[in-house]
């Protein structure tokens, strides 16, 4: 019997105003891209042609939404995109619109419970990391059962692919977006090919 499951290509949004003015947005600074960005998404097509996606999933998030768009108006045939909410990025409560450097006052030890998956922004009105693992699992889980056998493409954001690299740090990424700074810079792609295994270790990441 053919393996039936699908190929997941995550893919990070292009870059926005806040991306490049160091501006946590989380969920509620919901910028466009920049110029850079849009360039960055469209410099990105001819590695998306040879991945040949049957479909793309993205955030209702302007930055995600956007990017999924520029990727689809460059292909030679569109292909559908689903927007599905659970692939938002972290919701940071108040901390959202804020630089770095403030950050680091506030919570002078974020950028290491972030790399542990053990931040906790409810205090701010925002989520805790089993917020967005559940939801994130939930959401990834639907698209390997709605998308046997086909590539697919999910345009999302820093804190779910962080969260899906914390669990399966073998992923591969296969392309490096421009800025490496970041551990998960802009456009970078990372491909998952889903097995039976894989469906059972996200399974067992939900309700822990």
């Amino acid at each position: 019997m053919p393996d039936l499951h699908p190929t997941l290509y995550f893919i990070r949004h292009g870059e926005t105003p806040s991306n490049a003015a160091h501006i946590r947005q989380g969920i509620y600074i919901d910028d466009y891209l920049d110029t850079q960005g849009i360039l960055q998404m469209e410099k990105l097509v001819p590695i998306i042609k040879i991945l040949k996606l049957d479909v793309l999933y993205t955030s209702y998030l302007h930055r995600a939404e956007e990017s999924a768009a520029v990727i689809n108006q460059k292909l030679d045939r569109p292909i559908p995109i689903i927007h599905d909410r659970r692939l938002h990025e972290r919701d940071f409560g108040s901390l959202a619109g804020k630089k770095l450097e403030e950050w680091d006052k506030i919570l002078p030890n974020h950028a290491e419970l972030e790399a542990m998956q053990a931040y906790d922004y409810r205090p701010f009105g925002g989520e805790n990391v089993e917020d967005v693992r559940q939801r994130s699992i939930a959401s990834i889980l639907d698209i390997i059962t709605n998308n046997p056998g086909k590539n697919v493409g999910v345009v999302t954001h820093n804190g779910v692919i962080r969260i899906l690299l914390f669990h399966f740090p073998e992923i591969p990424r296969i392309f490096r977006g421009k800025d490496t700074t970041k551990d998960i810079a802009n456009t970078d792609i990372y491909e998952w090919v889903i097995t039976d295994s894989k469906i059972e270790n996200l399974k067992s990441l939900l309700n822990k």
